[in-house]
């Protein structure tokens, strides 16, 4: 028997509604390369409503992708939520990608109308004679001249001046809302669709207590791109706490956001760790970070040190750990309560971990077997998730992906790791980039956390070499903020883990390369520089 409770859908509008209710006081702001936008979630919600009854005019049909080619700000947040409620689906490029990925992505989309930023229109113009299935452009103002190529688009304000802002009708919440798609480091980028109900759960995880815990008194300044996973939810969030909301727009350097920080009085940000430890190089003042109470930090481990020096600055940093596919959170840091009588340095250090799993999402450890491995701490194999917001499949994909990344209706992350018995999970390295030595394994993200707790270094990468004995060994790029050898950060590392973790090599560099999304590259590190590396390595090696 079908249960008749819940007379209202689980869908955006449901939030957009909400943030309107409850966020009336709630600053939402925006920057642009010319200036500063104010909004209110009221405004909000009657622009976005605007938006959905004027896409029709686009020839946007109830389900028809939607893409957006823009910066964080206040008009694509407008379009993240007018373009679900109006049945259609948000498709968000990212624009950071090669021309031929985002050329491939819309195509693969099917995408028909494109909203884009004015100072994007020049990258775009160069990928448009590519973009064959797109029928119209609509240019989104932001204080500079389209490029010429775009004589022909739709001017934003344009379409939606003088349109009704009726509610629409509301969709089925199991409707796709919106389709973003993964980072595309090995293969082509897949396509995963967030349906109406999973990113409204997804959201409301946000609100949890032992999650994002994000209140209506919060500032959030999400600096993970929109195209990024919509910003890791948290703009749905931030409405449904009725929460105020930064949108920095292009400019994400270090000083531009320490100064928003500041003059904006925000009290949670959120970014990948390459960009906390630029801050950190900046060292903030006490007056900068008054009002910073949270740094919610994924994409890749943090380093023990890094949490240490924003906790003297009053700043707790949480460490979460999700993927796309997880739309994208399944992880936070927490310090639990049995817990909390430990040494400050042991709390701490548990934020280096990848934390407890998120109310609604179940995690295993699995062995190449297929066997379930417990959750000893010690027991380590690939991570699989499954949840309300965790996809079970993707939008077709042209591979076996929904055959080899899938298991039994979970999730299977590529990610290697433990879970212990308090239900820390601990990564030890993606399967991709896993090193084994001799038969043993060795852990890359340890070795890097390592290596950035030295004060001479500001970044590490650690990737395998081919070696003709042990199969592969680990070599270290660092990227060097002080005078410092490498015999002596081997020596740091000796004092750390076990002699033969230790990379045989430590080669100094400029930069490291990083992913679109702001990750460090393995991939690319490894054209770049393995052959190098791996004739670098005495014959022996490490024994």
């Amino acid at each position: 028997m079908r249960s008749t409770m819940g007379s209202m859908p689980l869908s955006v509008g449901m939030m957009l509604r909400r943030g309107a209710a409850t966020g009336p006081h709630a600053r939402l702001v925006g920057l642009t390369p010319t200036g500063r936008c104010v909004q209110t979630w009221p405004g909000l919600a009657r622009r976005a409503r605007q938006v959905a009854a004027a896409l029709p005019t686009l020839g946007v049909r109830p389900g028809d992708r939607v893409a957006t080619f823009a910066w964080n700000g206040l008009r694509h947040l407008e379009l993240c939520y007018g373009v679900p409620i109006a049945g259609a689906v948000l498709q968000p490029l990212n624009v950071r990608l090669f021309p031929d990925q985002i050329a491939w992505i819309a195509a693969h989309a099917e995408d028909r109308v494109v909203f884009v930023d004015a100072s994007l229109t020049p990258r775009l113009a160069e990928i448009r004679p590519r973009l064959t299935g797109v029928e119209r452009y609509v240019v989104l103002p932001d204080g500079t001249e389209p490029h010429p190529g775009f004589a022909d688009a739709i001017g934003y304000e344009e379409l939606i001046d003088g349109v009704p802002d009726d509610e629409p009708a509301e969709v089925d919440e199991w409707a796709a809302a919106c389709l973003c798609y993964t980072g595309g480091t090995t293969g082509r980028p897949k396509g995963v669709a967030y349906s109406h109900r999973s990113l409204t759960l997804h959201a409301m995880s946000g609100l949890f207590v032992d999650s994002f815990a994000i209140r209506e008194r919060d500032v959030l300044l999400p600096l993970t791109p929109l195209f990024h996973a919509t910003a890791w939810g948290m703009p749905y969030s931030a409405a449904l706490a009725g929460a105020s909301l930064v949108l920095a727009g292009q400019d994400t350097s270090p000083r531009t956001v320490v100064r928003l920080i500041r003059e904006e009085r925000v009290t949670v940000a959120a970014g990948v760790p390459t960009f906390w430890l630029a801050v950190d190089q900046l060292a903030p003042t006490a007056d900068d970070l008054a009002t910073l109470r949270r740094i919610l930090c994924g994409g890749s481990a943090i380093p023990l040190e890094l949490i240490q020096r924003y906790h003297r600055r009053g700043v707790g940093m949480q460490q979460g750990w999700g993927m796309t596919e997880m739309s994208p959170s399944g992880n936070l840091t927490i310090v639990r309560g049995h817990l909390e009588g430990r040494p400050e340095p042991e709390r701490l250090a548990l934020h280096a971990t990848q934390g407890v799993v998120t109310a609604g999402v179940e995690l295993r450890v699995v062995a190449p077997t297929g066997a379930v491995l417990p959750h000893d701490g010690v027991s380590a194999g690939e991570i699989e998730a499954r949840g309300p917001w965790v996809t079970a499949s993707y939008h077709r994909p042209d591979d076996d992906a929904n055959d080899t990344r899938f298991r039994d209706g979970w999730l299977r992350t590529g990610d290697i790791g433990t879970i212990d018995p308090d239900g820390y999970l601990r990564l030890l390295d993606r399967a991709k980039d896993v090193i084994k030595s001799g038969g043993e394994w060795i852990s890359s993200i340890d070795l890097e956390n390592h290596l950035m707790d030295h004060e001479a270094v500001a970044q590490a990468m650690v990737i395998a070499v081919p070696h003709p004995r042990w199969g592969e060994r680990p070599a270290a790029l660092v990227v060097a903020c002080a005078e410092v050898e490498a015999k002596t950060l081997q020596a740091h590392l000796r004092s750390r883990v076990a002699n033969w973790w230790v990379p045989d090599v430590v080669e100094f560099v400029a930069d490291l390369p990083t992913t679109a999304t702001g990750k460090f590259d393995k991939k690319r590190a490894r054209e770049l520089w393995r052959d190098r590396l791996a004739s670098l390595i005495p014959s022996g090696g490490q024994s």
